[in-house]
């Protein structure tokens, strides 16, 4: 299954249609379609086989099938014909429905006869059979069935119909989440035993929340294993959509145990739902974190503007999202989202900006084939912090993202490396480890840091990192204490200022007050208790307390720094320059030199990779300059803004480097063992490639 591993084009082939709508499938032509998809050079084609309202596209002895297919096998009509171009085939599935609404979810609160109200029937519904009552649903007016309704079972058993009948290379179920707690008849029980009362609450679920969180992981990771197992006894890739677990809490029911069933890692590019806490670095952060849970990376871009159906975005956007992919070793990358019209037609606009996105996408893919990223920052997630953390409370992510965003944004290349499945031997090979806030970590991870600081490696730790562990329990005491010489005693939240040079600066957030035996760089300074003359977040600083901001320590023969409040957050929710200015000294304080000195706009992206056959580094310049740098429906990115004399300094790989571009010219000397190279003109996307010489070989 190398397929699934190299970069390739994957054309996500969304065919809505309405269970009421006159238009749909009136002008289908399987030839036009496979033609349309040959054409824009995709490798991999994600056919539907069941829509968001849970209807067939197939003749299907389980689920009604759309009327105005009048029979026609449309899986088998498109699937075969992209075949016999050499296409590999993805069948899609989804688990909203349109046909049970008692097995809809009730978020907790709800008004459970509106929850779960029949909407008025399709004229073709045939209430007689048991998926007959088809609803006549508007647009978008999907229905979610529960985690713990009966559609768990039709999901398996319509996922072993559509494989035994078409033989798929990989297999899709999509939209398997919901966000909010569901008290329906089928959840209630186990909500009930898990809270000790018949009395359900927000209230009690929090108090409540590593018993209830496990629960509700656990049954949404089962639905994806047997999903899975029918996939594994028919040998196809299990693709499914496990959405992108660094931007939806863990209520929404992903979390590590869905790893197992799954082959790749397929995201959406999440800043263009504006989540929270993305920008328009979300697509690297994000590729990045799916390397570091040991999938394959997919990553989709939804095709159309946030308030426009079936009308493509423009190229320029293609262009930004693609060059993020590639700086970071994304696989498959493609369109998703609404894409054909109803009438299975879609727009020659958008068909032309997808194909020049896959041939911009495809250029240079030789620089991917067996790369290895070089970075020498290691950015620490933790699936049991995002699971357990505040009991739902999203501050570790606000950290976390603040911290990937400074490192970008400072062109410092960093990995991002997952706490649970990082040894000691995985930290060895970065000069600086970072752990923004993450609290909950195992003794055996807090084992593996404190082998690699005592070996001599370095880490910089912030806020409540290791104060809990990895089963949701909170620590007497920070597990990584001794590495960090820091003694929990309580923690306050508010305004406060930081011993800065020069003046005190500003802070506002949690602030943990500990007892030191390291060395204090800076102290908390408090501020006047009357507060803001203006109300707003602007305290004013008065005398240094004795609680310290920021410690130095050693540990063996490495240095530990902790950082006592979640200055992150802080820059992730606000951009202030002061806090980026703090938290990039506290980078350049910790790291022995910089991997790569850069002289260019911090909206550049500068990632380094490894190839050894050929022998070779890659400099990947991502440049995202563009006007509008924040995700919103009120601006597109119709332009990326071209970037002149960029400038990059590193030691040489190689005693005799030979060094070229890849769609830029530039410049390159070397002065002892300092390779200096100058790009000329950057638009969106370039490499610089380092290779040893002919004669050095």
């Amino acid at each position: 299954m190398e397929w699934m591993n190299r970069r390739s084009r994957i054309y996500w082939y969304d065919q809505y249609a309405l269970n009421e709508q006159a238009l749909a499938f009136s002008r289908y032509d399987p030839d036009r379609i496979a033609d349309e998809l040959i054409g824009t050079g995709a490798d991999i084609v994600a056919v539907y086989a069941t829509n968001q309202f849970g209807i067939a596209y197939y003749p299907s002895a389980i689920l009604p099938q759309h009327p105005n297919l009048k029979g026609r096998d449309y899986v088998s009509d498109v699937m075969t014909r992209l075949r016999a171009r050499g296409k590999q085939i993805l069948l899609y599935t989804n688990w909203l429905d349109s046909k049970h609404p008692q097995w809809n979810a009730m978020p907790l609160g709800c008004d459970p006869v509106a929850a779960r109200a029949e909407q008025p029937l399709a004229s073709w519904a045939d209430p007689s059979q048991p998926n007959g009552r088809v609803q006549a649903l508007a647009g978008g007016a999907w229905q979610s069935p529960c985690f713990n309704s009966p559609r768990r079972e039709q999901v398996v058993a319509i996922t072993r119909e559509v494989c035994d009948r078409y033989h798929p290379d990989a297999f899709h179920l999509d939209m398997f989440l919901n966000g909010d707690i569901c008290a329906c008849d089928c959840c209630r029980p186990a909500l009930e035993r898990i809270c000790g009362t018949r009395e359900i609450t927000r209230e009690a679920i929090q108090e409540h929340w590593v018993e209830f969180i496990d629960w509700r992981c656990a049954r949404a990771a089962e639905v994806i294993a047997n999903v899975s197992a029918v996939l594994r006894e028919r040998g196809i890739v299990a693709a499914h959509n496990p959405f992108a677990p660094l931007y939806v809490g863990a209520v929404f029911g992903q979390d590590e145990a869905w790893l197992p069933s799954l082959d790749v890692f397929l995201s959406e590019c999440f800043d263009r739902f504006l989540a929270p806490t993305s920008d328009l670095h979300s697509t690297s952060i994000n590729v990045r974190w799916q390397h570091a849970v040991g999938k394959p990376s997919w990553m989709l871009l939804t095709q159309h503007p946030v308030h426009f159906a079936h009308w493509p975005v423009p190229r320029a956007t293609w262009e930004l999202y693609a060059a993020a992919c590639k700086a970071n070793g994304c696989k498959a990358f493609g369109p998703c989202g609404v894409g054909a019209r109803p009438d299975t037609t879609t727009s020659p606009r958008m068909l032309a900006n997808v194909k020049h996105a896959f041939d911009f996408y495809m250029q240079d893919a030789d620089l991917d084939e067996g790369a290895v990223s070089a970075a020498k920052i290691g950015l620490v997630f933790s699936w049991a912090t995002r699971k357990y953390f505040g009991r739902g409370d999203q501050r570790w992510l606000e950290e976390f993202s603040g911290w990937a965003r400074l490192l970008i944004e400072e062109h410092l290349p960093c990995d991002i490396v997952a706490a649970e499945r990082t040894t000691a031997a995985d930290l060895a090979r970065y000069d600086l480890v970072i752990l923004p806030n993450t609290a909950n970590l195992s003794d055996g991870f807090c084992a593996a840091v404190k082998e690699y600081v005592r070996g001599g490696g370095r880490i910089l730790a912030t806020a409540e990192t290791s104060l809990g562990d990895e089963r949701g329990r909170r620590r007497d005491d920070f597990g990584l204490g001794d590495v960090l010489g820091v003694t929990w005693k309580d923690a306050v939240e508010g305004h406060f200022a930081v011993e800065r040079p020069g003046e005190p600066g500003p802070v506002s957030g949690v602030f943990q007050r500990v007892a030191t035996s390291g060395r204090i760089v800076a102290r908390r300074v408090e501020v006047d208790p009357a507060g803001s003359v203006s109300g707003t977040e602007d305290p004013l600083p008065m005398a240094a307390s004795d609680w310290p901001a920021v410690v130095a320590g050693k540990f063996g023969a490495g240095r530990a720094w902790y950082v006592a409040c979640d200055v992150g957050r802080y820059f992730s929710m606000h951009g202030d320059e002061h806090i980026g200015e703090w938290m990039a000294e506290l980078v350049e304080a910790m790291l022995p030199r910089r991997q790569i000195m850069v002289k260019a706009p911090r909206t550049l992206e500068v990632t380094v990779w490894k190839q050894a056959a050929p022998e070779r580094t890659i400099i990947h310049l991502a440049n995202r300059t563009v006007a509008w740098t924040l995700p919103t429906d009120a601006r597109q990115i119709t332009e990326i803004i071209p970037l002149h004399e960029v400038q990059v300094s590193l030691d040489s790989p190689y005693p005799k480097p030979s060094v070229s571009g890849r769609q830029v010219h530039l410049r390159a000397t070397v002065g002892g063992n300092r390779l200096s190279v100058t790009v000329r003109d950057l638009g969106p996307y370039a490499a610089i490639v380092i290779e040893p010489s002919a004669a050095a070989r």
